[in-house]
């Protein structure tokens, strides 16, 4: 059976070519293709047009062709041989990648771009990717040039119950088997801080830890018996989860996290905790969708990013 390729965004900053290397080392360890995506930049202060001039269209394309060659000499000499592909796109980069989410296994950009007026940051877009992607989307910060995916490296998955995180700890278990890495599965009681307020009797956390333990325990089961080969630790926490994902994940070399948490709307915002690791984390981050989560129809990002073109 053929893997569905890995997609990659790139926009010509160091951002992204961090995020090409991650790519290439995944794709090769997944036995997929890469493909690497870079859309054609339109200042903002000419989005009235419709047209633009045929030299500055081209000068545009040129370009764009050089930051994907740049980008395709690095992914080549990131990993052993894997089949990789380029594609310019004349869409907006969040409808682009979006549409290439609904046949990808994975869709992976930098933490940030160049932030400049004449390209649209990748960075920028990647609230909308996590929020609305049919895949899982990586976003990468920092990745060094001779990084490979070490095994003693463990991979945290953030745990809290919902299907959103079941569909992270599938995802975390399938990659802690795939790298042989052991996986740290992080539960927090409670999301809210509870040092702060009147102390309420039945919810003090000795007497809650136990059965919270046994909770987690429960969950890990299942995706245990599928994966025995991993070795998992439970980390069980009283309160403020982004601090314990945040803590666990230093050294690791993956955090998994799924796309809306407890109290969160399927398909309308990206988590809390989910975004908050997101652009804290020093290590590259996994947004997991739930499985049938709504996804905005990608159509609709032509319209909301035309003042961008």
């Amino acid at each position: 059976m053929v893997s569905l390729p890995t997609v990659v965004g790139v926009d010509g900053s160091s951002a992204s070519l961090d995020a090409v290397r991650w790519a290439a080392l995944d794709a090769e360890l997944h036995n997929s293709g890469l493909v690497i995506v870079s859309s054609v930049p339109v200042p903002r202060a000419l989005t009235g047009f419709r047209t633009l001039p045929e030299p500055a269209t081209e000068q545009f394309r040129r370009d764009t062709k050089r930051i994907l060659d740049e980008a395709l000499t690095v992914a080549g000499r990131a990993a052993r041989p894997i089949s990789i592909e380029t594609h310019l796109s004349d869409r907006p980069a969040v409808s682009t990648l979006l549409e290439y989410s609904t046949t990808s296994r994975m869709v992976v950009i930098g933490s940030n771009g160049l932030g400049g007026t004449d390209r649209r940051s990748l960075g920028s877009i990647s609230f909308a990717l996590s929020t609305h992607a049919h895949s899982p989307v990586t976003v990468v910060r920092a990745w060094p040039t001779d990084h490979r995916l070490q095994a003693a490296n463990t991979i945290v998955v953030g745990v809290d119950g919902t299907k959103a995180s079941e569909a992270a700890v599938a995802l975390a278990f399938e990659e802690a088997a795939e790298r042989k890495a052991p996986l740290t599965a992080v539960h927090a009681w409670s999301d809210a801080d509870l040092s702060i307020g009147i102390p309420v009797r039945g919810l003090e956390w000795p007497m809650n830890k136990p059965s919270t333990e046994d909770v987690l325990t429960r969950i890990l089961d299942e995706y245990s018996q599928r994966h025995p080969s991993v070795t998992v630790r439970r980390a069980v926490v009283k309160d403020r989860p982004v601090h314990a994902l945040l803590d666990h994940a230093q050294g690791a070399q993956l955090l998994v996290v799924g796309s809306h948490g407890r109290g969160g709307f399927s398909g309308m915002m990206l988590g809390s905790a989910s975004r908050s690791v997101l652009g804290r984390a020093s290590c590259p981050v996994v947004i997991v969708p739930s499985a049938g989560r709504f996804s905005a129809p990608v159509d609709s990002y032509v319209a909301s990013d035309h003042s961008h073109r």
